[in-house]
């Protein structure tokens, strides 16, 4: 799935933009333009294109080259993508890579998988700087850090559950349990393991009573959980921490960045301003679906 244009300010009244003067534009006069050798004889490479603050199209191309013959290479677009840079990077616990075909050395499609530090949530999201990556693998450099962001397709401002001081005490305990029992699964302890289950029952009782009585949205203070069998698009509900504005320098349409809490995972969604239902504030929550997206940072 590539993620919508529309919501870096590419949007369905915008006709005018057609993808491919678009995309011949970014491949004559990029912002940012990055290449790797993928075998002798095709060349990856990734062409970026200035729309905001830390907000691109980026084209994906191929140059395949005959070494026998003087024809000229053949050069195939790949993809078109809104590409974002959050602000801050996630610090991680576990991570893997893998490739969309592993035995097509050609392909350039990697999924990384990796647990937020801070939320223990697992993520999944397509790589977007895989030149960088590439070639920091080959240069023996690790990954220390992602740079994940939401690119949302719609969304929709809802009101903040109330809470008192002992309230918001009671669940940020029980949140900080779950993640000590969950590092100790990982360390191999099996009595964690059953009292995991434990908790993971009465947990799942206790919304069952209450949903009974209240209203879903009044329940759940936040969740982020996959909204397609595409592992990177995900159904999102989180607090507003913050909110900034961007302007599309091509279209001049607009796009809120709203930095979320969701559930103890910050994380920044990107969405047009005309497809937000409702004016967003600090306090209030964001619930909509997002394509995920991010990068690894190597040392």
């Amino acid at each position: 799935m590539e993620s919508p244009l529309n919501a870096v300010g590419f949007s369905k009244s915008s006709n005018k933009y057609d993808t491919e003067d678009i995309i011949e534009g970014i491949l004559n006069n990029p912002s940012k333009q990055m290449a790797i050798e993928l075998t002798p004889e095709v060349i990856f490479a990734e062409y970026l294109q200035e729309l905001a603050e830390n907000t691109y199209l980026i084209v994906r191309v191929t140059v395949k080259k005959d070494n026998d013959s003087d024809k000229d290479p053949e050069i195939t677009v790949y993809n078109c993508d809104a590409f974002v840079e959050a602000e801050n990077n996630m610090q991680i616990e576990e991570l893997s890579i893998e490739r969309g075909d592993e035995y097509d050395e050609e392909d350039t499609d990697y999924y990384v998988i990796f647990e937020e530090k801070e939320s223990s949530m697992e993520i999944i999201f397509i790589l977007q700087n895989t030149v960088q990556y590439l070639e920091g693998v080959r240069q023996g450099k690790t990954i220390k850090e992602v740079n994940v962001v939401g690119i949302a397709s719609e969304g929709t401002i809802i009101l903040p559950i109330e809470k008192d001081e002992e309230e918001e005490r009671v669940e940020k305990e029980e949140r900080e349990k779950l993640r000590s029992i969950l590092q100790k699964m990982k360390e191999g302890d099996e009595e964690a393991r059953s009292l995991l289950e434990k908790e993971e029952k009465e947990l799942d009782l206790l919304l069952k009573e209450r949903l009974r009585e209240e209203d879903f949205l009044t329940v759940m203070s936040g969740y982020f959980m996959p909204a397609t069998v595409e592992d990177s698009v995900y159904a999102i509900l989180g607090e507003i921490l913050a909110i900034k504005e961007r302007k599309n320098k091509i279209t001049d349409e607009e796009m809120y960045v709203l930095t979320l809490d969701v559930n103890d995972l910050i994380l920044e969604v990107v969405i047009h301003k005309d497809e937000l239902i409702g004016m967003p504030s600090v306090g209030m929550r964001f619930m909509g679906t997002c394509w995920i997206q991010g990068q690894v940072i190597m040392e």
